[in-house]
């Protein structure tokens, strides 16, 4: 007997075995979430070493690109295969290497001096209350009507300082006596680095062949156009989330190096402590700074001469100032795409969500999702060939019927259209001659010629 197969009942039939899995997935996660969040919770930790050696290969491509490309450009493009192997090889090896010795230097360096400065704030702890003691007191005998104002602050002033330190010490204390814990912790955090790193080695020294092997695989499951816009997609996306943490991580650089510089020659304490502070907050855009000066301020009161607060503050205003205006237009141009709304609320939800981390990658991840909704919005609109632009929908939409055709629209979206232009990243002299024109316009400032030009007028007049 033959049996004739019937494709309509059978893609039914499908997609309700489909859904009634997808149900019964669901209601094993609703009804035993904690035994599933455990498994996913052990998942998550075999995975680890392998998505840090992902991500590791992720950051390290370019490096390795540049000395491929550049150093060993005859190689690399040679036909020759024996020759392309050879400066691959090479390329990663320089790679690791400017790695491990970045690694080593810091720990060498700057770890050192980091703790040194650390055991120093607690070892003077007590000059530090009594600093900020003698302080609050020359104000209050400077001005008595504060004093008459907020009573006598500094009678329980000692005690209560003395009463948290002792608190918050012994807690200290005890976690630190916790020793066996934490080297464990340090000994499985270097394990899963080390096998990151190896794994990271395997995928970039075949990295054509794993991408090869990736877009093979899209290629078997979707169609051919859905394919393409799919990778031109993750092109862009690469390009913007890569483009933004590489950027800041060395803008955060160059800041902390001129904050360990400025701070040096000002003959400020703690200077490589701030230098560190400032370079962790400056991953997270817009208010990471401003948040890193608090500590950093709060440090320096309790030194000798908390003067020079003052003074750090003065300096990080002029040093964010630069920042923002020279080395970051310099670095990252508008590698982000994202209005500054939505930086801000980036960076509170993913602090919020994942802390430090959360806060670093929020902004970049928010840009890959606001350029994919943005295309998603622009093919809809295409489609409807109405306008594209935002200014085109500001004030009265009343133009708009159902007859319209907007030019822009009329041509059917090609997969190229999904791409983005380069971002274009100014040099210094054109960064310096826009601010040169910016302040002379805010400020009324004219040139030597526009001035002579004005006289002229003026004498023509008299």
């Amino acid at each position: 007997m033959r049996f004739n197969l019937n494709q309509k009942y059978f893609t039914i039939a499908a997609y309700a075995t489909g859904a009634i899995i997808v149900s019964a997935l669901a209601i094993l996660v609703i009804f035993k979430f904690d035994s599933v969040m455990g498994k996913l919770s052990v998942l998550g930790a075999v995975l680890i070493p392998v998505i840090i050696g992902v991500f590791v290969a992720y950051l390290l491509n370019p490096l390795m690109m540049v000395f491929e490309n550049k150093v060993f450009r005859k190689w690399s493009s040679s036909s020759d295969t024996k020759k392309r192997g050879r400066a691959r090889g090479i390329s990663l090896t320089l790679t690791m290497l400017v790695v491990v010795l970045a690694f080593v230097l810091v720990v060498a360096m700057v770890i050192p001096q980091l703790v040194e400065n650390i055991v120093t704030i607690f070892s003077n702890m007590d000059s530090y209350i009594a600093t900020v003691n003698d302080f609050l007191n020359k104000i209050f005998e400077d001005n008595p009507t504060l004093l008459e104002f907020f009573g006598n602050p500094l009678e329980d002033f000692s005690k209560f300082v003395t009463d948290l330190w002792n608190k918050y010490s012994s807690e200290l204390l005890g976690f630190a006596g916790n020793v066996a814990s934490g080297i464990w912790s340090v000994l499985s955090a270097m394990y899963n680095v080390i096998i990151g790193l190896i794994i990271s080695i395997y995928l970039l020294a075949k990295k054509e062949m794993f991408i090869g092997q990736t877009k093979k695989l899209i290629f078997a499951s979707v169609k051919v156009k859905t394919a393409q816009r799919f990778l031109a997609v993750c092109r862009e996306a690469s390009k913007k989330f890569l483009g933004s943490i590489v950027g800041k991580i060395m803008e955060a650089l160059l800041v902390a190096a001129f904050c360990f510089i400025g701070c040096t020659i000002m003959g400020m304490p703690y200077s490589l402590l701030i230098a560190v502070i400032m370079f962790v907050f400056n991953l997270v855009p817009f208010i990471g700074p401003f948040i890193g000066m608090v500590p950093c301020t709060l440090l320096l009161l309790l030194s000798e001469d908390p003067i020079k607060a003052l003074w750090f503050l003065i300096f990080m205003i002029i040093l964010q100032n630069v920042d923002g205006n020279i080395i970051a237009p310099w670095i990252l141009g508008d590698s982000t795409g994202l209005p500054a709304v939505w930086i801000l609320i980036s960076i509170l939800v993913g602090g919020g969500l994942f802390g430090i981390l959360g806060m670093f990658l929020g902004v970049p991840v928010c840009a890959v999702i606001y350029m994919l909704f943005k295309e998603y919005v622009e093919e809809k609109l295409r489609k409807r060939k109405l306008p594209l632009k935002t200014d085109d929908y500001v004030g009265d939409v009343g133009y708009i019927t159902p007859d319209y055709v907007c030019e822009e629209s009329v041509n059917v979206t090609t997969v190229a259209a999904v791409t983005t232009p380069e971002i274009h990243k100014p040099t210094f002299r054109e960064i310096f001659a826009n601010k040169k024109q910016e302040y002379k316009e805010r400020f009324h400032i004219k040139d030597k010629e526009e001035k002579a030009s004005s006289d002229k007028k003026s004498d023509i007049k008299k």
